[in-house]
């Protein structure tokens, strides 16, 4: 069975769940509103006709039945929403294999950084990219932490190949993979940064912290209640101004406390569907069984003396619905005055902080662990050829055999062996060959190799090396900056890292392209020699054959991409070629398009 195919079989099998629940979900709704007049006709009957215990039976069994289905209809309800959720989850990885993940909506484009020029260059966020293919993240911080993998990847060769395992093992995991999907994102909007709200759990101090007072206001409602029944039950009327007294106290102690209480509590509040999403999620990988160090090290972090994470979320949900209560103004009133329901909820939320408040981060890092690792699973999920690569210490090196471009689709992609030891490569070929893909292709592969993901080749070994990249060049009008001093910046970033003596590779594509051929001839040869370190490996394409008189001299290689021509036609392979380009084709793409060519 192809991917493709898996993931088809996977949508079908929900559309039949969707359709059972659909019928379903309308019959009993139909046999709701039946019950329902059922049960109000034989109320009338009753009432009005005739007070027969069949009658009563009747009307009985019809509004317990009522209650009933109402259960019922919200299971279904529910069962309904979560196969037309796993359709739509399901439909997204058939359109990562289908070249339509370039219309999801989440890009990451606001992640691009100047100081971190690879991200643009690479495609590793923005229109288009690494992180819009792959990201399945929905928590805040799970997001957060696949945006950190892939702009800032990990420099721990023992961290990154555990995450390796992980990942693995995730990706045969797709069930769960899709359970952790379907639990982040089966709700109306995004779930929102909890950061305030973790702030406030790890917080100690309260809002009352005299225990004296606070025992009276545990203790006030009930000598209240007490002192109504008694008034009440003995008629001593004589006494009912003690029922006023303390209706206006309530009365007071509720004013004082709601303009302290009613912050912490509504802030609570707004987390309550984001919350049961977070307790889903937690018992999702408190059930599941890891063989990976790395994923039984997250899962038992989950647990503590007094339980796991997920039951002590739920304990949290209680509360929240006690606060729910105060949306309602009628109850909340009665119960606010009643039995001081604010300082209620407070003190039991105060309560459950001190037994969890300092883990809740520790669990919500977890998930966002989770989360990252299981969206790096998306590629190997697609691709099950793709490779994990091995990493080395000796020697500043990228090695790859049959490698390609993870964002160019199984069709159109060309794969190229690669292999740099210590060496600088000069490439170059005509416009549209391949060169600045193939520059872009190592590059994007290296940013998964350090994620702990795995690449789009055969099989790959690379050092450790810190990416600089110079692609994407453009002027800046509102700093008045020309493409070329821009560039230049660029190039002054890759030099002055040079003094750290740190393995680092260079992708450099068309180099000084914003200046004349002589300057640009003159200023590329003085950054090669700059860069010619033993810790340096790196790439430069360039349309200038001059720089191919450097091969053999600093550590420098030629490499080409070619073309064709066949009936008017050009025609590029795509493949890397040792030795220099001797072709060029502007004057033949010129006239190709219909601008003639005088000389």
């Amino acid at each position: 069975m192809s991917i493709n195919n898996k993931f088809l079989k996977r949508v079908k099998y929900f559309e039949k769940k969707e359709s059972k629940y659909k019928k379903l979900y309308d019959f009993i709704s139909t046999l709701r509103l039946v019950t329902i007049i059922l049960a109000l006709a034989l109320t009338y009957v009753f009432i009005k006709v005739e007070r027969s215990p069949y009658i009563s039976y009747g009307m009985i069994s019809s509004y317990a039945l009522f209650i009933f289905l109402i259960i019922k209809h919200a299971n279904i309800s529910s069962k309904l929403k979560r196969a037309k959720c796993m359709i739509a989850i399901n439909q997204k990885y058939i359109d990562r294999m289908n070249n339509k993940w370039v219309d999801f909506s989440d890009s990451g484009e606001e992640n691009l950084d100047a100081d971190y020029p690879y991200l643009e260059d690479l495609d590793i966020f923005g229109k288009e990219s690494l992180f819009q293919l792959i990201n399945t993240t929905n928590t805040f911080y799970g997001r957060k932490k696949l945006i950190r993998l892939l702009k800032k990847p990990e420099k721990n060769i023992e961290d990154i190949l555990e995450r390796q395992e992980a990942v693995k093992e995730l990706s045969e995991k797709i069930d769960f993979c899709q359970e952790l999907d379907y639990y982040g994102q089966c709700r109306e909007k995004s779930m929102q940064d909890p950061t305030g709200l973790l702030n406030y759990y790890e917080n100690s101090s309260k809002v009352i912290k005299t225990q004296w007072i606070k025992g009276i206001i545990y203790i006030l409602p009930i000598i209240t209640i007490l002192t109504f029944f008694l008034v009440i039950s003995l008629k001593m009327y004589q006494f009912s101004y003690l029922l006023l007294f303390f209706a206006i106290l309530h009365i007071v102690v509720c004013i004082i406390g709601f303009f302290k209480i009613s912050p912490i509590l509504n802030s609570l509040h707004k987390f309550k569907n984001d919350l049961e999403s977070y307790a889903n999620i937690l018992a999702l990988i408190e059930k599941e069984k890891f063989n990976s160090n790395y994923l039984k090290k997250l899962k038992s972090d989950l647990f503590c003396k007094d339980g796991s994470a997920s039951k002590s979320i739920k304990k949290l949900n209680k509360t929240v619905d006690m606060i729910d209560l105060r949306y309602n103004a009628i109850l909340y009133g009665i119960l606010n005055i009643i039995l001081l329901w604010d300082y209620r909820c407070l003190f039991s939320l105060e309560k459950w902080k001190d037994s969890y408040g300092r883990l809740v981060r520790k669990w919500t890092e977890v998930i966002a662990e989770f989360e990252s690792v299981s969206s790096l699973a998306v590629l190997l999920q697609i691709n099950p050829k793709w490779t994990f690569p091995k990493f080395t210490t000796q020697n500043t090196m990228f090695s790859a055999e049959e490698m390609g471009h993870p964002l160019i689709d199984d069709e159109s992609r060309v794969c190229n062996d690669v292999n740099i030891k210590n060496n600088i490569f000069i490439v170059t070929g005509s416009n549209m060959s391949g060169k600045t893909t193939f520059l872009r292709t190592i590059g994007v592969n290296l940013i998964l190799a350090y994620a702990g993901a795995p690449v789009c080749s055969k099989d790959l070994k690379c050092s450790i090396m810190d990416i600089f990249t110079s692609m994407r060049i453009s002027d800046n009008l509102n700093e008045g900056l020309s493409t070329f001093y821009a560039e230049l910046i660029r190039i002054k970033m890759i030099i002055e890292h040079l003094p750290k003596r740190r393995p680092m590779i260079f992708l450099i594509d068309e180099i000084f392209r914003g200046t004349n051929s002589k300057d640009r001839i003159i200023g590329a040869k003085n950054v090669i020699k700059h860069l010619s370190r033993d810790w340096v490996i790196g790439l430069m394409s360039t349309h200038d054959f001059e720089l191919c008189d450097l091969e053999n001299r600093d550590k420098i290689k030629n490499y080409h991409f070619s073309e064709s021509y066949s009936d008017g036609q050009i025609g590029f392979d795509y493949k890397l070629r040792e030795g220099r380009s001797y072709t060029t084709n502007a004057r033949y793409l010129m006239k190709m398009v219909g601008i003639e060519i005088t000389e």
